[in-house]
């Protein structure tokens, strides 16, 4: 028997779909046990509701790598929207930049990060697209 762990939800921006096709080149057919994706616990683990009656009717999860480790492509700024970046903390001053210049986003809109979601040494920063980068690095 062979067990690939893996934590959240191995298909969204993982290799999940990856590793089921190269199982099935072999002539295995692998068992996939759901998780929950970090897109919505770890904004829950920070009580951040991702949707709010009044305030946001969507959510959009994004990845904070395009391919070849390009820039992903935005969505515009829409004001009833929340946008989930997974794996963003290493290019956030640019993404920041880029949602204010190229989405559209206000600089005054709410942005927060949870590193570490779960864990004992759980960080949570809240600001804003202007302020935020400055504060991630504090």
């Amino acid at each position: 028997s062979v067990v690939r762990l893996k934590i959240g939800d191995p298909f969204i921006f993982g290799r999940g779909g990856e590793e089921v096709l190269e199982f099935r080149e072999f002539g295995v057919e692998p068992t996939v046990i759901p998780g929950v994706s970090a897109a919505f616990s770890a904004p829950l683990l920070a009580s951040i509701p991702v949707t709010h009656r009044g305030v946001s009717n969507q959510v959009v999860m994004c990845t904070g790598y395009g391919r070849d480790n390009t820039s992903p492509s935005l969505i515009q700024y829409h004001p009833e929207q929340t946008v989930v970046f997974l794996m963003a903390v290493g290019r956030l001053r640019k993404l920041a930049v880029n949602l204010v210049r190229k989405a559209n986003f206000p600089t005054g809109t709410p942005v927060a990060i949870v590193e570490r979601a779960g864990c004992p040494d759980q960080r949570t920063v809240v600001g804003d697209l202007e302020s935020i980068a400055d504060l991630a690095e504090e």
